[in-house]
């Protein structure tokens, strides 16, 4: 047996510790709640003695145990509680990697403060007391319990009950955590009888809810008067004997434009701050107040603030370019319908994106004009004829399909011969190759008003028609877009 072989300071603090508890209990009062005083408690515990010594809560062992409580109800704050308990601890180990397990038998006598009484949805409490504690059933210790608790209402008298205790032990090494969860059940089917109600001026309401406990006044507005019937108390109205809103502490707003009365020039007319509750005039009958109109002598639209706009695009005629034509105000009014930032006025392609360095034209891609340099000398003929060779149909559909894309342009075909042969055979057989082309392209789909057709013949030559290779390249096809 060794349950009280402390040293002497640390015997002189748990002493200290033993006494607050003992006085705690003895401050108890014990009138009762005479419906339902008593209670059982049942729990599972959950002991940690390493903690008080490693302070390493998540990493300790827990042993465990059960408790029965008995709770006697002494006031609307505190209760008595006489729990028993029944644990397997596991102890701080001597030696690394030991295992020190023990079984305690324990009887405390507790004092619990209760922040509530029993009816409420929860009560949480404070708790100090003294206990017996037998260990192995031979060794016999003090403990000196403090923690806290909250009961959590299930039923009418059935709480679940959560505690969590630092035990203060006079033994060695047996200081300990110890968490509870479990039920709470009052005995009895009673619930605390309430206080007597006083109402001094008879109006319904109890005196520690009335705001105005010695005169009598309305439920609704807490026991204080309100002679008007407006809602707002006379301690706090202006207007005591005239019906008004509370936002202007009780007076009356009779137009109800926001003005109370007494601020208003022109109290039976809704009327604007900003003209002293008196509503302004409209003299171009727009729905837009002279006050707020920018043209007031001239009808007009709120988009506008009251000026007109007759292309109905929410530019005002003074500051629309185009007041006939709806478009967009990053054009002053002007349309663009392609959003490209040209005027349709000036967009030689209105309906498709271009730069204004193309008149608003798409700009003919690299490749495209790569292919219609190719087409010059890839579109052959038969020698001395106007009739287009089988593999000169590739690059013709190459060039359809560029038309087809640029369909803003229009294509010029030029056709030209070498000096081979009188200049007027010449002529006509550029002509007809030129034609030859144009009537491939009318073939594909490709609307002939946006194409045309001239023979130069030997005329502008490209080289030197001294030499074969230069006549090769005089006897060409050229096809050249344009933007009218």
């Amino acid at each position: 047996m060794n349950s009280l072989m402390l040293n002497p300071n640390t015997m002189q603090k748990k002493l200290l510790i033993l006494g607050f508890c003992i006085c705690f209990l003895a401050t108890a009062s014990f009138a009762q709640y005479k419906e339902a005083p008593d209670g059982l408690g049942v729990r599972a515990l959950f002991p940690n003695y390493q903690w008080a010594i490693d302070q390493e809560f998540i990493g300790d062992e827990f042993g465990g145990g059960i408790e029965l409580e008995y709770v006697r109800h002494l006031n609307s704050y505190l209760n008595l509680g006489v729990p028993f308990r029944l644990n397997q601890i596991i102890l701080p180990p001597e030696q690394v990697g030991q295992t020190n397990k023990a079984g305690t038998l324990g009887l405390d006598a507790t004092l619990q403060l209760k922040f509530f009484r029993e009816p409420f949805f929860l009560y949480p409490y404070l708790l100090a007391g003294i206990g017996l504690n037998v260990e192995n059933f031979d060794e016999v210790g003090l403990e000196a319990p403090l923690g806290a608790g909250i009961n959590f209402r299930l039923a009418k008298h059935l709480y679940l009950s959560t505690r969590g205790e630092y035990r203060v032990s006079f033994q060695d090494d047996r200081d300990h955590l110890q968490l509870g969860v479990g039920v709470h059940f009052i005995i009895g089917d009673g619930e605390p009888a309430p206080p007597p109600i006083v109402d001094s001026d008879n109006d319904g309401v109890p005196d520690d809810q009335d705001l105005c406990p010695t005169v009598a006044g309305i439920p609704g507005l807490n026991g204080c008067p309100d002679q008007d019937g407006d809602g707002v108390t006379d301690g706090d109205d202006q207007c005591p004997e005239v019906a008004g809103l509370a936002q202007f502490a009780g007076c009356p707003d009779t137009d109800a434009d926001g003005i109370k009365d007494s601020d208003d020039k022109c109290p039976n007319e809704a009327g604007p701050s900003d003209n002293d509750g008196c509503p302004y005039t409209d003299v171009d009958g727009d729905g837009i107040v002279d006050g707020e109109d920018a043209c007031p002598n001239e009808p007009g639209t709120a988009a506008t603030n009251g000026c007109p706009d007759n292309d109905g695009d929410g530019i005002a005629n003074a500051q629309d370019n185009c007041p006939d034509l709806a478009g967009p105000r990053s054009t002053n009014g002007c349309p663009d319908a392609d959003a490209d930032g040209v005027l349709d006025a000036d967009d030689k392609c209105p309906n498709s994106a271009g730069p204004a360095s193309n008149s608003g034209c798409p700009e003919i891609a690299k490749e495209d004009k790569e292919t219609l340099d190719l087409a010059v000398q890839a579109v052959q003929f038969q020698t001395g004829r106007a009739e287009l060779k089988a593999n000169s149909t590739t690059i013709l559909d190459q060039i359809v399909d560029i038309l087809t894309r640029y369909s803003d342009y229009k294509c010029a075909i030029n056709g030209h011969t070498d000096s081979i042969g009188s200049s007027r055979t010449n002529q006509r057989l550029s002509e007809q190759r030129a034609k030859a082309c144009y009537d491939y392209l009318v073939g594909k789909g490709i609307d002939a008003s946006r194409l045309s057709f001239t023979g130069y013949g030997e005329t502008q030559p490209i080289a030197n028609n001294k030499y074969k290779a230069g006549r090769d390249q005089n006897r060409r096809v050229e096809f050249n877009l344009f933007l009218e």
